[in-house]
């Protein structure tokens, strides 16, 4: 299960110090939609720029003019970007011609998709190589280890890795990892840590351990 770090907020100065300092515990560094609205695609140049060991996650949720869009993120360095699931197949068609003349890889975001299942199977076959989805739309969960049981529920019938996104954190991480999950996406856990490095770390330990169970 991979560990990618969102960068959520629109101060570059700010997300380029806090990717610096745990970029070694985390397997992907996401440039995430407030920082790219504010900064565009010098964001992901300059993250680029400092971790070339990383892959870089452009959170720019494709919904229109896809080719374009994506041509700038990847051709500025980016590994992955991201597109609205319910984009038109056109659209995303498109992002992933352009994913294709990079080698990089297209993540579709789940927001707003009703039948996830059903969208998750059309954007495999038109070349979508993953899927995210949120943790804050199991609601009617009653506890913990309902809306885990959900979750897990779900990604059985996802036909593409589904990453995981929505305020996770060290504890919620913990019932996560026994989920088949590709992924998980923290933001704010690790960000507004007291100590965002010991964090980062403790999720990364946390995942190694158990995967070599």
């Amino acid at each position: 299960m991979k560990l990618q770090l969102a960068l959520d907020t629109p101060d570059l100065a700010h997300e380029l110090e806090l990717a610096g300092k745990v970029a070694e515990h985390v397997d992907l560094i996401e440039a995430g939609t407030p920082l790219l609205i504010r900064e565009g695609i010098r964001a992901v140049r300059e993250l680029r720029r400092r971790h070339r060991g990383r892959p870089i996650v452009a959170d720019i949720k494709v919904i229109d003019a896809g080719e374009p869009i994506a041509e700038l993120a990847f051709a500025a360095g980016a590994s992955v970007v991201t597109v609205l699931g319910g984009a038109s197949d056109e659209v995303i068609d498109r992002v992933v011609r352009s994913a294709s003349r990079y080698e990089g890889q297209v993540m579709a975001d789940s927001l707003s998709v009703t039948d996830i299942v059903t969208r998750a199977s059309q954007l495999r076959d038109l070349g979508v190589g993953s899927i995210c989805i949120n943790r804050r739309g199991f609601r009617q969960a009653k506890t913990s280890e309902e809306r885990i049981q959900q979750i897990g529920d779900l990604i059985s019938r996802i036909e593409l890795p589904v990453y995981l996104a929505g305020g996770i954190d060290v504890n919620e991480l913990k019932r996560l990892r026994s989920l088949p999950l590709a992924g998980v996406i923290v933001g704010a856990a690790i960000a507004e840590a007291r100590s965002p490095v010991e964090t980062a770390k403790a999720m990364r330990s946390m995942l190694d351990k158990y995967e070599t169970r």
